[in-house]
Formats: structure tokens, C-alpha cells, sequence
């Protein structure tokens, strides 16, 4: 698979994003407030943050966060 810029990962699907970032993303940090999980993604080169509500099983939101470049 190519890599995708941090401008076409946001033009893709939903389902799309999900299921790149489970498939090719690298787990960098998760942490777990009340019933919600969030963890942290690298992928390509940008992050992707997942927010997992543990009791309905069920992913709530997705944030993208470009690198900064030193």
C-alpha cells in the first residue's frame, strides 16, 4: 500500500480511516477515562487518536494530528 498524506487519509471514509488505522497503524499509547478508551495511532506520517466507549463496544470518535516537523 502507498502512503497516503495526512490530506488523503481525512478524504477517505469513515470505515475507511477505522479500518487503516487497525490494519496498518502502529499503537503508540492508550489510557482509559470512565467507560472510554482512547488510543493512540502512528500511521504513515501523522497520529490517529481513537476514542472506544468499553461498554457499548463501540468506537465514538476518531482524531487526526499532523506531525510537526522540527
Amino acid at each position: 500500500m502507498k502512503i497516503l498524506s495526512f490530506y488523503e487519509f481525512t478524504q477517505l471514509s469513515e470505515i475507511e480511516q477505522y479500518n487503516l488505522v487497525f490494519e496498518k497503524g502502529r499503537l503508540i499509547s492508550s489510557s482509559l477515562k470512565g467507560d472510554i478508551e482512547f488510543t493512540l495511532y502512528e500511521l504513515f506520517n501523522f497520529y490517529v487518536e481513537v476514542a472506544y466507549h468499553s461498554k457499548d463496544n463501540k468506537v465514538i470518535n476518531l482524531n487526526r494530528y499532523m506531525k510537526i516537523q522540527n
